[in-house]
């Protein structure tokens, strides 16, 4: 139907209106042939299946070949595809030409998250995916061991160590934490006073923050009188 519009001579922005579509849409469908577009939705639904590709070659081999089955049990583990996806790949493995799952690279805010969290928070597949990091780049082990001290020292609050932590850092850590240990060193009294005393300033922070929001809402648009009401009885 796009492409028999557009050989009207219709703008994109008039077929975009008379089929309810955007006309980026529209574009992109007049521009590209049918068997592009088949093999682009193909490659989105292979996308969505990837994490569990390796569960339905491992069912498959088991026994349990039916692709309503093997899809109620991706469902069941997350799966947010539809059915026909996961029946194509069953078919795919039945005729032997089915590919492997694809190999998932962590970001660096998933591999940051398993640093610093407890490490009896990770499951399984967390510590594995971090041990296959740290082998794989030496300057993520070096980081990662050199943040875990820091968090734990932070934890305990064995503020006493952190001379010795900075120093290691300057030393022998990654550039980036070796920038951060020399600002903790310009500011060392406190920051040790704050890995080691009970006390924070976070209530008072607060307080602060608090009021500079109701500040920024009310400015141009009340009198002092209703700020500092709102200041002193607003929760």
């Amino acid at each position: 139907m796009n492409i028999q519009l557009a050989d009207t001579g219709l703008s994109l922005s008039a077929i975009g209106r008379r089929l309810q579509l955007d006309r980026k849409t529209v574009r992109r469908y007049r521009n590209k042939d049918l068997a592009g577009l088949l093999a682009s939705a193909q490659d989105r639904g292979h996308a969505v299946l990837d994490p569990f590709i390796e569960h339905v070659q491992h069912r498959f081999q088991a026994g349990c070949t039916s692709s309503m089955q093997l899809y109620r049990e991706l469902l069941a583990l997350g799966y947010t595809g539809g059915y026909h996806v996961v029946n194509r790949y069953v078919t795919a493995i039945r005729e032997g030409i089915a590919v492997p799952a694809r190999s998932v690279t962590p970001g660096p805010r998933d591999i940051t998250s398993w640093i610093m969290r407890p490490q009896e928070t990770l499951n399984t597949s967390d510590v594995a995916q971090l041990e296959a990091a740290r082998s794989a780049c030496p300057e993520i082990a070096l980081a990662c061991d050199v943040a875990r001290e820091f968090t734990d020292m932070l934890r305990q609050r064995q503020g006493h160590l952190l001379r010795d932590w900075i120093q290691m850092a300057e030393l022998g850590g990654p550039d980036a934490i070796g920038i951060f240990a020399d600002s903790i060193r310009q500011d060392l009294y406190a920051v040790t006073a704050g890995l080691t005393l009970p006390y924070s300033s976070g209530i008072v922070e607060g307080r602060v923050n608090r009021i500079k929001t109701i500040k920024r809402q009310m400015y141009g648009r009340a009198s002092f009188a209703l700020l500092r009401a709102r200041v002193l009885l607003q929760p």
